[in-house]
C-alpha cells in the first residue's frame, strides 16, 4: 500500500511539471521587433524617428572587425548595411572598427530628408540596442 501511495504521489508531481524550453543561442538578443516595454536606446542615435532621413542617403555606425558573428546578427537585423573604409562621420577607430551604413532611400523613408519609415526606425533602434555599437549617426558627405 505504501508503494503505491509513493508510487502514485509521484506520478502526480511529475505530470504537474513542465519543462522549461532549451534556451537557444542568442535568446534575449534583439531580435525581432521590439517590444512596447522595450523602448528605442535613443542616446545611441544621433536623430530622431522624424529627421532620421535628414542625411545624405544613409545613417552609419561601427562595429568590431573580424568579429564575423556579431556581422551575421546584424546583417539578420538589416540585411541592406554596407561596409565602408574610412571612419565616417561615426569616428570608427579602424582598422579595429569597421564602417557600415544603413541606406535611407524610398524603402525606409516616409520623404526624403523626412521621417523613417516604422520598420526602418524599428531596425535602427535594434542595432543601437548591441553593445557593440556606440552611436548611429547620419551620413554627410563633403
Amino acid at each position: 500500500m505504501r508503494r503505491f501511495a509513493i508510487s502514485s504521489l509521484l506520478s502526480a508531481c511529475l505530470s504537474s511539471c513542465t519543462a522549461a524550453p532549451p534556451s537557444t543561442p542568442g535568446e534575449g538578443d534583439v531580435e525581432g521587433p521590439l517590444s512596447p516595454a522595450t523602448s528605442c536606446p535613443s542616446h545611441e542615435l544621433a536623430f530622431t524617428k522624424d529627421t532620421g532621413c535628414l542625411n545624405d542617403g544613409s545613417v552609419e555606425f561601427c562595429l568590431p572587425t573580424g568579429d564575423e558573428a556579431l556581422l551575421a546578427r546584424v546583417r539578420g537585423i538589416a540585411p541592406t548595411i554596407q561596409a565602408g573604409s574610412s571612419r565616417g562621420r561615426a569616428s570608427c577607430d579602424v582598422p579595429a572598427e569597421t564602417l557600415y551604413f544603413f541606406p535611407t532611400g524610398d524603402a525606409e523613408c516616409v520623404a526624403p530628408h523626412g521621417a523613417l519609415e516604422d520598420a526602418a526606425w524599428d531596425t535602427l533602434c535594434r542595432i543601437a540596442a548591441l553593445p557593440e555599437v556606440r552611436a548611429i549617426v547620419p551620413t554627410w558627405y563633403e
